[in-house]
């Protein structure tokens, strides 16, 4: 008879499972949903989030809250969604720095970037720009790097911070070419636009949202774009791999997660609203609005492109030693 009595008990826990997840299905959300962001206000990131809250507002009926957890490297906001409960009513919109770099590059992040969180989907992407003055005498990437070779120590690059995209490709270009070239931290791409006018660096960095119209409008040259290909903004800046580095592709990308446990059913709900977000032509225009290329990815696929540019980033951060202090 015992066996009948463990089949029994099981079938009433089944029968309770697929109960609690219909309920969950039926019933989420049913308070508001707070949207984690890891950068400070007014930034692009954050300027998604309060784009996106009003729009998952409407297609979830409840309220979205856009809270600003900024510093450590995108960790301490990340940290914050990885411990809350998962039950889909903390998300984080954050970029590949909170998985595949600052993990990498930072003692003891206390999450796991691989297996704290799922993925809801990729939302956009966008490279940055290598950058000089326009009298600069340096025309081509080529250009700067034989100066380096020429002159160890003088020629100086403008980056984000250690941790971000721009000293993921600045680190790459010394490591491929084996030029002695000085990296000058900044807090942002702004200030490293700054420091690039000033002549304080030789070359830098900014992402493409804050600086095709400055390239446009001669305010800055434009060397090359990180990413493989060239920006239909700016048809003349070779990619990455044109112009000779296809070790420092590094490409900024923008997610919206949840803690790892979170219900399939409040996940699908989620996917099936981001979906129909990201194909929708308006919110297309306002990201474009934004110097933003909306580029979706489901969850999963999501994931896998972590995965793989995880291990692609430590490669890249063990050549180049790079650490924080």
């Amino acid at each position: 008879m015992q066996p009948m009595k463990t089949l029994g008990i099981s079938l009433v826990a089944a029968t309770f499972a697929g109960t609690a997840g219909t309920t969950l299905a039926a019933d989420y959300p049913s308070r508001p949903i707070r949207l984690v962001v890891p950068y400070a206000a007014g930034g692009t990131i954050d300027l998604m989030a309060r784009m996106l809250g009003p729009k998952l507002h409407a297609a979830l009926g409840q309220p979205v809250v856009v809270e600003n957890r900024p510093g450590g490297g995108t960790t301490i906001g990340a940290t914050s969604v990885a411990r809350a409960e998962p039950d889909g009513y903390t998300l984080f919109l954050g970029s590949n720095a909170a998985f595949t770099i600052s993990p990498q590059v930072m003692s003891n992040v206390p999450y796991d970037p691989l297996r704290s969180f799922t993925a809801i989907g990729t939302l956009a992407s966008f490279p940055n720009l290598i950058l000089v003055a326009p009298q600069s005498p340096y025309k081509t990437l080529a250009d700067v790097v034989q100066a380096a070779r020429k002159s160890a120590g003088k020629i100086s690059y403008a980056s984000f911070g250690v941790g971000s995209t721009a000293q993921l490709s600045g680190e790459a270009i010394k490591v491929a070419s084996g030029a002695d070239i000085v990296e000058v931290p900044y807090k942002s791409g702004a200030q490293c636009v700054q420091a690039i006018l000033s002549g304080e660096v030789t070359f830098g960095f900014d992402t493409a949202v804050g600086s095709v119209q400055r390239v446009k409008s001669g305010q800055l040259r434009a060397l090359a774009v990180t990413s493989s290909s060239r920006l239909p903004d700016l048809p003349q800046v070779p990619g990455i791999t044109e112009a000779g580095y296809a070790s420092a592709e590094v490409i900024a990308w923008v997610g919206l997660f949840a803690p790892a446990g979170t219900p399939p059913a409040a996940r699908t709900v989620l996917n099936n609203a981001v979906r129909k977000l990201m194909n929708d032509p308006e919110v297309k225009r306002q990201f474009a609005n934004l110097g933003v290329q909306a580029s979706y990815l489901e969850g999963e696929a999501t994931m896998q492109k972590m995965r793989s540019e995880y291990v692609r980033f430590g490669k890249l951060v063990e050549q180049a030693k790079i650490r924080t202090n």
